[in-house]
């Protein structure tokens, strides 16, 4: 089963945070290099709750590979040439578990509070919603505050915590947090410009936004 397209928004998408100018797009074949760089200067913790091991050439060209397979959708934030982060989703593969998408969104230390991770945040969710997915979970160990915060700002509730579940560089178990977010079970906002569900609105010049309108109105008023 293949994952959504993102032909909804237009690719690089540039982006003015506090000053700094960021460019999104999607995971492409030649950012091998760039996507091992920037889990290399990740801290430790931010590595543990990831099924691959992006550190690892190998397990980086079966990402890519999947991403341009459609078996998952990754977005990559870059300033200038370097990767600072990405936001990835997927669809459970089990039958039993088709209501279900896992989204991870990691940063780099260097853009942490200019808001890029709520920005990649809210566009995976919008894309997860075009799945029709009932459920959206999220995975992170209890030292990863700032993600954690991030994704409890936005609605995410802690759903279970696997005790000592996780191990670190020097073997030593640690727990991991699940948290999730039931579209039904909240009040969807929705963007007062095209109308369509969002996690939480992106305001800009007074209104309330998707981040497709967000970027459009961002680029009208001379941002892009």
């Amino acid at each position: 089963m293949k994952s959504p397209t993102v032909s909804k928004h237009e690719f690089p998408m540039r982006l003015g945070l506090k000053g700094r100018t960021l460019f999104l797009r999607t995971l492409a074949a030649d950012d091998l290099g760039q996507m091992i760089a920037f889990a290399g200067a990740l801290p430790e913790d931010d590595l543990l709750f990831l099924e691959r091991d992006i550190t690892q050439p190998a397990e980086v060209e079966a990402w890519i590979k999947d991403t341009l397979e459609g078996r998952l959708v990754t977005l990559v934030a870059w300033e200038d040439e370097s990767v600072v982060g990405y936001a990835t989703f997927s669809r459970a593969s089990a039958r039993w578990m088709r209501h279900v998408a896992e989204l991870r969104v990691v940063v780099a230390q260097s853009v942490r509070g200019i808001g890029i991770g709520r920005f990649l945040l809210e566009l995976a969710f919008e894309m997860v919603l075009d799945l029709g997915v009932t459920k959206v979970i999220a995975r992170m160990t209890p030292e990863q505050t700032a993600a954690l915060k991030l994704f409890q700002r936005l609605g995410f509730a802690e759903e279970a915590v696997l005790r000592d579940h996780a191990l670190d560089a020097n073997g030593v178990a640690r727990d991991l947090l699940v948290l999730s977010f039931q579209p039904r079970k909240h009040q969807e906002q929705t963007c007062e410009s095209c109308g369509v569900p969002v996690l939480e609105a992106l305001v800009l010049d007074g209104l309330r936004l998707c981040s497709n309108c967000y970027e459009s109105r961002y680029s009208e008023l001379g941002g892009g």
